[in-house]
């Protein structure tokens, strides 16, 4: 009961402490500091949500408890991981398709006679993504500007490029509207593409996780032929290792496959 004092001791110690003063500095910089400092924080659920488990099952059934609480610890990490990729996958989706729609609409309203100024208003009004943009333009802002900090959030690249063209036609007075009807199509195109390869990639990622649940099985086979497979690994040293090692590879497996068509553009 010590070891299991000390570990949870060890643990509180870890969630508790305030996270050291050059990373509280790196978070009020650039978003890529906050999203790295992000992942940092992520990083140390791994052994938090593993060791805990751990203590806790080897306080109540001892070994096998320990190894139990390991592999449900490493699944449920793992699964919160992946939920936490598709949540912001999906964002970013979504984010997208605001900005597209933003640019189609924005470069009609300047097809038809609009000036930029009132087409960005309008447009603002049903394409919250805007917003920002012409509250900022109402009080003597620079649009460019407010569209390049927002550009920087995930799915909103192609506001940098609606606001190079934006800038451009302010400092020599070109017309946008051309400009507009090309980023407005290539957006589009883009994401067409990125749809087309996100239904490719949905494919892989479902065949990662079925392969991750083979597992679950193989052991109803195992009781299907009269056998105890449960017995076996939560109660001999060579099935509590198998166990172990099994649900890492798996685990592993998942993630990887996720990495994969992350690099992918998925």
């Amino acid at each position: 009961m010590s070891a299991l004092a000390a570990i949870a001791l060890v643990a509180a110690v870890v969630l508790v402490l305030p996270a050291p003063a050059a990373h509280r500095l790196a978070r009020l910089g650039e978003a890529r500091a906050s999203r790295r400092g992000r992942v940092q924080g992520r990083l140390l659920v791994w052994p938090v949500a593993v060791v805990a488990p751990s203590a806790g099952g080897f306080a109540l059934a001892g070994v096998g408890g320990a190894a139990l609480g390991f592999c449900l610890g490493l699944v449920a990490v793992t699964c919160w991981v992946v939920w936490l990729e598709q949540r912001a996958r999906s964002r970013s989706r979504l984010r997208s398709e605001q900005v597209v729609t933003a640019c189609l609409a924005l470069a009609g309203l300047l097809r038809v006679g609009h000036v930029p100024a009132i087409a960005l208003r309008i447009v603002a009004d049903d394409c919250p993504v805007l917003a920002e943009a012409a509250a900022v333009q109402q009080v003597g802002g620079q649009v460019p500007a407010s569209l390049r900090r927002l550009s920087t959030t995930p799915g909103r690249a192609g506001l940098a490029e609606l606001a190079l063209a934006w800038e451009v036609s302010g400092r020599t007075g070109a017309s946008l509207t051309a400009t507009l009807d090309a980023l407005a199509d290539r957006l589009d195109a883009s994401r067409t593409l990125r749809r087309i390869v996100d239904s490719e990639l949905s494919a892989p990622r479902a065949t990662g996780r079925l392969l991750a649940a083979l597992p679950l099985a193989g052991l109803s086979l195992g009781f299907f032929f009269g056998g105890d497979p449960v017995a076996f690994l939560l109660s001999t040293a060579l099935g509590q290792v198998a166990m172990c090692a099994g649900v890492s590879l798996a685990c592993a497996g998942v993630l990887w496959t996720e990495r994969i068509a992350r690099s992918a553009g998925g």
